[in-house]
């Protein structure tokens, strides 16, 4: 049994590999290996962003992200800086820098690189999407 941290840098909009990541962790935790966390860097932030709307007909990564934190109660998290940089914020982040709502989703939460660096003692795989 092993534990492992998915690292997800590729933006939302551009590759299926959020779909990917989603179905590896599911299959993974299936099989008896452990996920600690979820850590969104660059433009893996984009999928935290609460105003998404998918493709008609498909699922949004927002959709996905949200349904493993339900079936699994994995922590999502999507790197402070990164997400201020792209305009995804939480309610703390957009009333410190008088930016009106917070546009994370709710199952996401901001961390700083200490989380990935606690993820990559904690974890015997670090794999990255």
């Amino acid at each position: 049994m092993a534990t492992f941290t998915l690292l997800v840098t590729s933006s939302p909009n551009s590759t299926d590999l959020h779909l990917a990541a989603t179905e590896f962790a599911n299959t993974a935790v299936k099989d008896g290996h452990i996920l600690r966390r979820v850590f969104f860097y660059g433009d893996g932030v984009y999928a935290g962003l609460a105003s998404q709307q998918p493709p008609q007909g498909q699922k949004s990564a927002l959709q996905l992200w949200r349904q493993l934190k339900e079936d699994l109660d994995t922590p999502l998290q999507a790197c402070i800086a990164n997400s201020l940089r792209r305009g995804v914020t939480d309610c703390r982040e957009a009333k410190r820098y008088n930016l009106g709502e917070a546009t994370l989703a709710d199952c996401f939460e901001l961390c700083g690189l200490g989380e990935m660096a606690e993820a990559l003692n904690d974890s015997d795989r670090v794999i990255q999407f």
